[in-house]
């Protein structure tokens, strides 16, 4: 769970230096990244409670698709 934690400080951080690093204010791809990185984290802290509940698990992106099904 530390790996968990330290990695969303990271983000939080990359998130706030990139809002204040030149040029101030503007957001940048990398910190659209970041946030992204953020709803990532929170849906991955949730997969061992989806698990343990035995329900179906489903990510799809462009070429990647990841699927958890529900034991019987």
């Amino acid at each position: 769970m530390k790996v968990f934690y330290t990695t969303f400080a990271l983000s939080v951080a990359h998130i706030i230096g990139g809002f204040f690093s030149p040029p101030i204010g503007q957001i940048d791809g990398s910190v659209l990244t970041a946030i992204g990185f953020l709803v990532l984290f929170a849906t991955v802290a949730k997969l061992p409670e989806a698990i343990k509940a035995s329900k179906s698990v489903k990510f799809t992106t462009d070429h990647f698709t990841a699927q958890i099904d529900a034991k019987n």
